[in-house]
């Protein structure tokens, strides 16, 4: 794999902690530098500078790029969120069946690695050995346990859920990441995984509710820090720190937003989607399902050449009038050859600038930020990857070289280090091994 022989890949370490910080930029190094967690990786160790991500720049699709090694039309998670008409709060894909290719889980697995998971994205239900993925009820806010004891791996379950569960703040979208931490300590102390990844979301958060940079995301980054200290401190304990290759990821950034777009209220206008009596969505023939920065347009028949005409002289309409802060549009297969995207959608629409989609199908059209009914938030992400502040990749231990920066590469190339430094086989990676960062290449 990767150009590593066999006799390469047996000198490598076998236990690897992955933490991914949601939406940690290279802006962020500076704070994160004189920080204690943070500094441990960061001084001596290896680094890219700029991770190109995937369009679009979501964290669910994102993560299971960085488990799979596959882009988003190969793995099949092309949004955080499932396509439910109607559902302003759709579900997410928590579940690890919508991924179509085998995961560097499995792949450590199969080589007889014991593999730990917490909050990584679509991983519910994965046959992981320690397992608490992300995962939370939309609909009934149900008692936690219910969702989780069939989502983890049942060991986890039994062992560490019930000793932890009262630090998980239940509402619309759980406080997830001092719950996830204060598990990963124990099973990595007690447990002693060769494969650890685990995601951590203070820093996405509090960029959206609080603009790009300033106190309240400095404040994230700390808040992380402890737990990189914590999490350190765990892996010293369990005896095996020397040997232990701690890598810090990113997924996205994120870029400010000024206006909220809801093509939805242009289908509805022109016939496109039926509402109830209550104002609830009947049916449609055309639907916008947000990514974010960008928007992903549904036919609910495709060969209808006749409203298919018609959806794309309301996107071409839509695209001319400069209120609209419309980039481009592309066809589905547009969408395939210039992205690897694809999905159940016929059209992806790009905002300009801090234009995002809602899928709201009543009130106005267009809701810019100083509207009083503006209520989207301040920054957010879908993008474009090449746009705004960029992801970026950290490593320390004992198979990666000393004080080594290179300058960019593909969110793509994670996977296939990741699998040379484990010494596991997986094919179809679509990425490179980064080796100018290994110390055993």
């Amino acid at each position: 794999i990767n150009n590593y022989s066999l006799k390469e890949r047996k000198t490598l370490a076998k236990k690897m902690v992955i933490i991914s910080v949601d939406a940690l930029v290279g802006e962020d190094l500076e704070l994160a530098s004189t920080l204690p967690g943070f500094k441990k990786i960061m001084e001596g160790g290896a680094r890219v500078e700029q991770v190109m991500s995937v369009y679009p720049t979501l964290t669910y699709p994102i993560h299971v790029v960085q488990m799979t090694g596959r882009n988003l039309m190969n793995h099949g998670i092309y949004n955080n969120e499932r396509v439910m008409p109607g559902r302003l709060s759709p579900d997410w894909f928590w579940q690890i069946w919508d991924c179509r290719v085998p995961t560097i889980f499995d792949a450590a697995r199969r080589k007889g690695l014991k593999t730990h998971a917490v909050m990584w994205p679509v991983t519910a239900q994965a046959d992981i050995d320690w397992l608490l993925p992300e995962v939370w009820d939309l609909q009934k806010w149900e008692d936690p346990a219910i969702i989780y004891k069939k989502n983890c791996s049942p060991q986890l379950f039994d062992k560490y859920f019930e000793k932890h569960r009262f630090k998980l703040g239940w509402h619309p979208k759980p406080e997830l990441d001092e719950f996830g931490v204060s598990v990963a300590e124990d099973v990595i102390r007690n447990e002693k995984p060769d494969l650890t990844m685990i995601h951590v979301s203070a820093v996405d958060i509090a960029r959206h509710g609080n603009g790009m940079f300033g106190p309240a995301i400095d404040d994230a980054i700390r808040k992380v820090d402890s737990w990189l200290c914590r999490l350190e401190q765990a892996v010293s304990d369990s005896g095996w720190f020397d040997e232990t290759n701690f890598i810090i990821v990113s997924d996205h950034g994120h870029l400010k937003v000024d206006k909220q777009v809801n093509l939805n209220v242009l289908f509805k206008e022109e016939g496109l989607i039926q509402t109830d009596d209550h104002g609830e969505l009947a049916s449609y023939q055309a639907y916008c399902h947000s990514s974010g920065l960008s928007a992903q347009i549904l036919l609910a028949d495709a060969a209808d050449t006749e409203v298919r005409k018609k959806v794309e002289a309301i996107l071409e309409y839509a695209k001319d009038t400069e209120a609209f802060g419309i980039q481009a549009i592309y066809t589905r297969r547009e969408a395939e050859e210039k992205f690897q995207l694809s999905g159940p959608f016929e059209y992806v629409v790009e905002g300009a600038g801090g234009v995002a989609f809602a899928a709201k199908w009543d009130g106005r059209a267009i809701i810019n930020e100083e509207d009083s009914d503006y209520d989207y938030v301040k920054t957010s992400h879908g993008h474009r990857p090449h746009l705004g502040p960029q992801p970026v990749l950290m490593a320390k231990g004992p198979d990666f070289k000393e004080n080594i920066v290179i300058r960019e590469c593909s969110i793509l190339d994670e996977v296939p280090t990741f699998a040379a430094v484990l010494g596991v086989e997986m094919e179809g990676l679509e990425g490179r091994c980064l080796h100018e960062l290994l110390a055993h290449y």
